[in-house]
C-alpha cells in the first residue's frame, strides 16, 4: 500500500499584533514580503468596516490569487 503525500498548497504567513492582542494568518502560495502581508491585512480590515479582531482572536485571511 502506498501513502500519497500531499504537499501543502498554502503557506501560513503569521503576524502577531501585540497592541490589539490578536494574530493574523495570511494564507498564500509562497512566503510573502512584509509589505504584501500588511497590505493584505489592511484590505481585510477595511472589508470588515475597520474593526479589529476581538482580543485573543486569530484572523485567517486568504491572500489574493496573485500572491
Amino acid at each position: 500500500m502506498t501513502i500519497d503525500r500531499m504537499k501543502s498548497k498554502s503557506i501560513e504567513n503569521r503576524v502577531v499584533d501585540e497592541i490589539h492582542d490578536c494574530i493574523y494568518v495570511v494564507m498564500a502560495k509562497r512566503i510573502l514580503t512584509d509589505g504584501e502581508i500588511y497590505s493584505t491585512i489592511r484590505v481585510e480590515l477595511l472589508r470588515r468596516g475597520g474593526k479589529f479582531p476581538a482580543k485573543g482572536e486569530t484572523l485567517v485571511i486568504a491572500a489574493e490569487k496573485g500572491l
